[in-house]
């Protein structure tokens, strides 16, 4: 008969014990499941992890499921996460949008976008003519001044002023069936493209 305390029939606390008193004389757990009758290295291994005992050798401190600890040092791989792709409806989308050519919708931004750019006349960047057109068939329509807010799909959105002052409105009368503005507006909107050359090349020599 072993004179060895049996692993499986000593009470738990006097067992307990015994494996505190191994583990901080830096006995393996090989060594003290020799010290056991009917005792594996598995079990000393198991039970010192519940009482959060230190075994000597790093290579015997497991899990709950007697497997290694994973390195958790900084030198291991991290997963990159994977950029996502643009759909080609999107990128074709958002290619062209953006401080320069504003959504047809977004009236502030395209008036904002009239009033800094250096190719059209100064008549045209305050909103109106400096002679009144040669149109016997369209007067020159009072302004109504109405705020963003105010405008409809039937008032006109001719902009007059500084974007960015607070007196900026728009002229706000009846728009024409086919596009945003009045009759009177509409005309100085579609100019003669040899105009806009004139312009472009006015404001080239201004630069240059």
């Amino acid at each position: 008969m072993s004179d060895l305390p049996n692993w499986k029939t000593i009470p738990a606390a006097d067992r307990d014990q015994l494996l505190r008193d191994f583990c901080a004389k830096g006995f393996s757990a090989a060594k003290i499941a020799g010290k056991f009758a009917e005792a594996s290295r598995s079990a000393v291994i198991g039970r010192a992890y519940r009482l959060k005992l230190h075994l000597n050798g790093s290579a015997e401190r497991k899990g709950k499921t007697g497997r290694p600890k994973k390195d958790a040092s900084p030198r291991a791989k991290v997963a990159k996460p994977k950029a996502k792709k643009q759909s080609p409806r999107v990128a074709e989308a958002t290619s062209w949008r953006g401080a320069n050519n504003p959504h047809h919708a977004d009236i502030k931004a395209r008036a904002e976008q009239r009033a800094a750019s250096p190719g059209l006349p100064a008549h045209l960047v305050a909103g109106e003519a400096s002679k009144p057109i040669e149109t016997p068939d369209v007067g020159v329509p009072a302004p109504r001044n109405l705020k963003l807010v105010e405008l409809t799909e039937r008032t006109c959105k001719w902009p007059h002023g500084d974007p960015q002052a607070e007196n900026f409105a728009f002229c706000g009368n009846d728009a024409a069936e086919s596009g945003p503005y009045c009759k009177y507006h509409s005309r100085l909107a579609f100019i003669p493209a040899t105009v806009r050359q004139r312009a472009s090349l006015r404001s080239a020599e201004r630069m240059g």
